[in-house]
């Protein structure tokens, strides 16, 4: 028998089917959710699909991947961000009675204090880290859990992720501008994904100890031009077409290392190599 049953939304991005994985490796019944693809292909923001979906998938915990990330895209229309981002999270988590952890990110910090940890204050610069900041608070309000990301890296068939971009650049000889003065804790997602699964697995557990907020950093900060540096250097790529330049965007902090108490186990050249 299984575990626990687990739905997960936005389970055809990129990390979902990392975290669907994690999770039926801990024997989860696992229901993902897409807007196009998954088990269940629908658009949570509507009231009554939300209702129909929790309903037949009857989950012990939700996962709550879904969102939307591209910066732009929710620069261009703040109303559908905020929908998206931080209605329905929210929402989810009263359906739930608090059993959702919501993925996040280190964007709704300002850069301006890094390291950060989990509780120290938000500080968003962008729409996307405003609206994810306000979805966190929803959350947290309706008593569900909230779990920070930083810039995520991986193997992905559709060049998804930082490394992903790396590689699609490289395979079509294009030019790739990489920032040198934005500085992260990058992850690989395989990695994101077991400490997820396991915090889900824990939720449904009814775990009252755990803490609200928990941070995932990866083993080492360092910006995207040089997370292409050594990205490039473990595989023998041609590092040649990766262009320095400096971030001037104000909405871009410049430093959104994270700081936890999680520990990934592997280096940063060991998920590199896998990715």
């Amino acid at each position: 028998m299984p575990a626990f049953r687990a739905l997960v939304t936005g389970a055809t991005g990129f990390l979902g089917p990392f975290v669907t994985a994690a999770l039926r490796r801990r024997r989860a019944r696992v229901v993902g959710v897409g807007r196009s693809g998954g088990d269940v292909s629908v658009d949570l923001v509507h009231v009554d699909t939300r209702r129909e979906v929790l309903v037949a998938a009857a989950p012990d915990v939700v996962v709550h991947l879904a969102a939307m990330s591209r910066m732009g895209d929710c620069a261009a229309d703040p109303d559908r961000a905020r929908l998206v981002n931080a209605v329905l999270p929210g929402a989810l988590a009263d359906a739930m009675g608090g059993r959702l952890l919501m993925v996040s990110t280190d964007l709704v910090f300002d850069g301006r204090a890094a390291p950060f940890r989990a509780l120290d204050p938000v500080g968003p610069l962008s729409t996307y880290g405003m609206t994810k900041a306000e979805g966190e608070e929803r959350v947290r309000a309706a008593g569900g859990k909230v779990v920070r990301l930083p810039l995520l890296f991986g193997a992905d068939p559709a060049f998804r992720g930082a490394t992903g971009m790396i590689r699609a650049a490289l395979m079509a000889r294009k030019s790739l501008q990489l920032f040198t003065n934005e500085y992260r804790t990058p992850l690989h997602a395989a990695d994101a994904a077991v400490a997820i699964a396991g915090i889900a697995a824990r939720m449904a557990e009814g775990d009252a100890a755990m803490p609200q907020v928990q941070h995932l950093p990866g083993p080492e900060r360092l910006s995207r031009w040089e997370l292409g540096q050594r990205f490039c250097a473990v595989h023998g790529l041609p590092a040649a077409l990766l262009v320095a330049v400096e971030c001037e965007d104000a909405t871009r902090p410049r430093d959104v290392s994270l700081a936890g108490e999680w520990r990934a186990k592997r280096t940063l050249d060991e998920m590199l190599a896998d990715a």
